[in-house]
This record gives structure tokens, sequence and C-alpha cells, in this order.
């Protein structure tokens, strides 16, 4: 019997919750990626198995309306 792997593509979304002063959305963008993207490991992944599953490692942030990045405070 012949095997076959076949590529699914879905959607995955994550968020970072970073401290700052800033109040520029640009900049908060910035130090939310240079804290670093949630990923999985290789274990959880699949790899080397049969199934796998890969997340990306590019990451935009989502936009408002206005082409601003949409950035939400965290109430206390």
């Amino acid at each position: 019997m012949a095997k076959y792997r076949v590529p699914l593509n879905g959607y995955a979304s994550a968020s970072v919750t970073v401290e700052t002063d800033e109040t520029d959305p640009e900049r908060i963008v910035e130090e939310a990626l240079s804290e670093g993207v949630p990923g999985i490991c290789a274990q959880c992944s699949g790899w080397g198995r049969e199934h796998s599953l890969e997340i990306g490692d590019e990451w935009e942030p989502q936009e408002n309306e206005d082409g601003t990045p949409t950035v939400y405070e965290v109430e206390n």
C-alpha cells in the first residue's frame, strides 16, 4: 500500500505580554517581538514521527482599521 504525506494548513495565533512605559503601539509591538514568541518543542511537534506540526517563526501584529497595531492594556 502507498504512503502519502498531506500538508495541511491552519491558523495559529499568539499573544505576548510586555511591561513597558512606552505608549506608541509600534514600539510596544517591537518590544513584544523582542521578548520572543511562543513555539512548540520537537516532541510536541511530532518531529521524527509520521505526523508533524510546524508553526512559523514570522509573526505580524493584528492591525486596527487605521493600520495601527492592535495593543490592549492589561488590567491589574
